[in-house]
């Protein structure tokens, strides 16, 4: 069997236990599976933004159109549109989450500034 090279000053590799190994412990082991915690069942992904300073990483631009809201989409040549969500409760723009990469945006702060600077999914 080929086995990968290994350099000097490269980190070895962890050794996995084996399951045999876990059962003859006894009651000391743990080898029991740690609980999740409570609130991962009502994570949200997506947040409102409540103030300006919130405005970082990945977000969604809702706009208030009508008879639906639709979000600030971005084609491949970079050019922005509306496209219409899908993923809406009760019309509520607060709770919109995007169904298409092109209505992601990556909001970083200019330096010096208080503006912003958004990349769609092509980095444009």
């Amino acid at each position: 069997m080929v086995k990968p090279l290994i350099f000097k000053g490269d980190k070895k590799p962890k050794k996995r236990k084996r399951a045999e190994a876990l059962e003859g412990d006894g009651p000391s082991s743990s080898s029991a599976p740690k609980p999740m915690p409570e609130d991962s069942e009502n994570d949200d992904s997506w947040v409102s933004a409540d103030a300006a300073t919130d405005v970082a990483g990945p977000v969604m631009i809702v706009l208030p159109t009508l008879p639906n809201p639709s979000a600030l989409a971005c084609d491949a040549n970079g050019i922005a549109f509306a496209l219409e969500v899908e993923n809406i409760v009760d019309n509520n723009p607060a709770s919109a989450e995007p169904h298409d990469v092109r209505q992601v945006w990556v909001a970083n702060k200019v330096a010096g500034m208080e503006g912003f600077r958004l990349r769609g999914e092509n980095g444009k």
